[in-house]
C-alpha cells in the first residue's frame, strides 16, 4: 500500500486550478530577463529555478534554431544571434568624413549606442544667442585593436569581459525558494507537483546554461596602416558627434557590431533531425532548439499534472513561480541599451577625458565650430556646411563665403578671423535692416564657435599626453 501523507489539507469545496497560468504567466519578464544574460559573469549558472513563462520562452527562442524541422516547430524569420538578443540592428546616423567627403547614410548598431550616449550628456551651455540648442560631442577615438599585418578587408574581433553584478547573490532567493518547494512537495508525498517543479528547474537550468553559453566580442574592420585619419561626424538632427582618430578606431564605431560565439555543440546540427535527402545547415542551434522543445513540454506537462496534484503541491508549486517571476522582475529591469552604452565606452577606451559635450544656442554655431574641430590639411569644409544648412539664399550664401574665408586662412589669429567676420559697408547696404541683422546675427554665431574652437583645440593634444584625469575646459558655462 501508497504509504500515507504526513498531513493532509481539506480544501472542502474549493479547487485551486493552476494549468491555466501555468506556463503562460510572466513569459515577457522571463524573455526579457534571457536578453541580458551574456552581459554578466555567472549568469548562464543561475537559471535553475522553476521559472514562469516556459511557453512564450521555448516559442521565442526556439526560432534560433534552424532547419526544416525546427522551422516547423518554431516558425519566424531566421536571425543572427547578436541581432536576436538586440545586440545588433539599430540603424545609426548619418556619418560624413571630413578628409574624403564620402558619406555614409546610414552606420551601425555601435554607432547608435555612441549617439545615444551623447544624447543623454547635459554639456558645458555656451553662451551667445539662443534659437533651438544644438549638441555637438567631441570624441577623441583610442586604439581598440592592436596592429596587425592583415589584409584591409580582414575584420578584426576581440573578446568582451562580462560584467560583475548583484543578480549572482539575489538569484539565490528563486533557486532556494524552488529546491525547498520541490522537496516539500516529496514530503507530502504529492510526486506530480513535485516531478512538475523539478522539470521546471530542470529545463530553466539547461535553457540558461546553452543560450548563455555565447561569448560575446567586438567585431571590428581593418584598415590600412598608411590610411589617413578617420575623422568625420555622426549627425542626428540637433545632436552632432565628432569622430577624431586613426582610420580603423572611427570605423569600428562606424561600422563595427557585437557577434555572439556558440561553441560548435551548440551550433552544430543533429543528423537524427534532418529529413532524408535534406542538406546540413550551417549553424542550426539545434541545441538551442531542444531546450526550447523542453520548455513546450514543459507546459504540456503542467497542463496535466498539476491538476491532479495535491492543494499543498499547488500551493508549493505557485509558491516558486511567484519568487522566480520577482527575479525575472528584477532582472527586466536592467535597461539592455543601457549596458550596451556602458559596454561599448569601455571596449572602446572612451572615459571621461576623452568625450566633451557643448550645448551651443544656434544650428549655425554648431556648424562652424564643427567644422574648424575637422579642418585637417587641405579641407573643404564646404560639403560639410551643406550637410549642416543648405539654404542658397542671398544672406546664406555671403555668410558661407565668409566663413569659408575663416577656415582657409588657418591663421589661428584672433583679429584676423573676427575682421572677416565683419559686414562690409556694400553688404549692410545691399540688404538693408531686416536682412542685415539676420547676416549679423549669423556672424555672430561663427564669431561664438570660434572662440570655442580656439580653446577646445588646445585642450585636445594636452589630453592624450595624459593618462589621469585631464579636466575639460568649461568655457562659457
Amino acid at each position: 500500500m501508497p504509504s500515507e501523507p504526513p498531513f493532509e489539507i481539506h480544501p472542502g469545496n474549493f479547487s485551486l486550478n493552476v494549468s491555466g497560468v501555468a506556463g503562460f504567466f510572466g513569459g515577457d519578464e522571463a524573455i526579457s530577463a534571457i536578453q541580458t544574460i551574456h552581459h554578466y559573469k555567472g549568469r548562464k549558472f543561475l537559471g535553475w529555478y522553476n521559472s514562469p513563462g516556459s511557453w512564450n520562452v521555448g516559442k521565442k527562442f526556439g526560432k534560433l534554431a534552424k532547419s526544416r524541422f525546427w522551422d516547423g516547430l518554431f516558425p519566424g524569420p531566421d536571425e543572427e544571434p547578436a541581432k536576436f538578443f538586440e545586440l545588433d540592428g539599430k540603424q545609426g546616423p548619418k556619418y560624413v568624413a571630413s578628409r574624403s567627403g564620402s558619406i555614409l547614410e546610414y552606420t551601425g548598431h555601435l554607432a547608435y549606442l555612441i549617439m545615444q550616449k551623447s544624447k543623454e550628456e547635459l554639456g558645458y551651455q555656451v553662451e551667445g544667442r539662443v534659437t533651438k540648442r544644438n549638441k555637438v560631442t567631441i570624441i577623441k577615438t583610442q586604439q581598440v585593436f592592436e596592429p596587425k599585418d592583415k589584409p584591409p578587408k580582414e575584420q578584426l574581433v576581440r573578446d568582451i569581459t562580462p560584467r560583475s553584478g548583484l543578480h549572482t547573490l539575489v538569484a539565490i532567493l528563486p533557486i532556494a525558494v524552488s529546491f525547498t518547494t520541490c522537496a516539500l512537495c516529496g514530503w507530502a508525498n504529492d510526486w506530480f507537483c513535485f516531478s512538475m517543479i523539478l522539470l521546471g528547474i530542470i529545463s530553466s537550468g539547461m535553457s540558461s546554461l546553452v543560450i548563455g553559453s555565447a561569448r560575446l566580442k567586438l567585431q571590428g574592420v581593418n584598415s590600412a596602416p598608411t590610411a589617413p585619419p578617420g575623422d568625420g561626424m555622426l549627425m542626428d538632427g540637433d545632436d552632432i558627434v565628432l569622430l577624431l582618430g586613426k582610420e580603423g578606431d572611427v570605423a569600428t564605431i562606424t561600422r563595427g557590431k557585437f557577434i555572439l560565439e556558440y561553441d560548435p555543440w551548440v551550433r552544430n546540427e543533429y543528423a537524427e533531425f534532418r529529413r532524408p535527402g535534406e542538406e546540413p545547415v550551417t549553424d542550426e542551434y539545434t541545441a538551442i532548439g531542444l531546450c526550447s522543445l523542453l520548455l513546450v513540454i514543459q507546459l504540456l506537462g503542467q497542463l496535466l499534472l498539476i491538476p491532479q496534484g495535491t492543494l499543498f503541491g499547488q500551493i508549493m508549486f505557485l509558491s516558486s513561480f511567484a519568487a522566480s517571476w520577482v527575479y525575472n522582475l528584477y532582472l527586466s529591469s536592467i535597461d539592455n541599451e543601457y549596458i550596451q552604452e556602458k559596454m561599448i565606452l569601455e571596449e572602446l577606451g572612451l572615459e571621461e577625458r576623452h568625450m566633451l559635450t557643448y550645448s551651443l544656442g544656434t544650428r549655425t554655431t554648431a556648424a562652424v565650430f564643427a567644422c574648424l574641430m575637422l579642418q585637417p590639411p587641405g579641407f573643404k569644409p564646404e560639403r560639410i556646411i551643406c550637410n549642416f544648412i543648405p539654404n542658397d539664399t542671398p544672406v546664406w550664401i555671403t555668410w558661407r563665403k565668409k566663413v569659408l574665408e575663416v577656415m582657409k586662412t588657418r591663421d589661428g589669429s584672433r583679429d584676423a578671423c573676427y575682421s572677416l567676420l565683419e559686414m562690409t559697408d556694400k553688404e549692410k547696404e545691399d540688404f538693408g535692416a531686416g536682412k542685415g541683422q539676420l547676416l549679423k546675427n549669423l556672424l555672430e554665431d561663427a564669431k561664438t564657435a570660434y572662440d570655442l574652437a580656439m580653446e577646445v583645440q588646445k585642450w585636445l593634444p594636452v589630453k592624450e599626453k595624459q593618462n589621469n584625469g585631464t579636466t575639460c575646459p568649461a568655457v562659457h558655462q
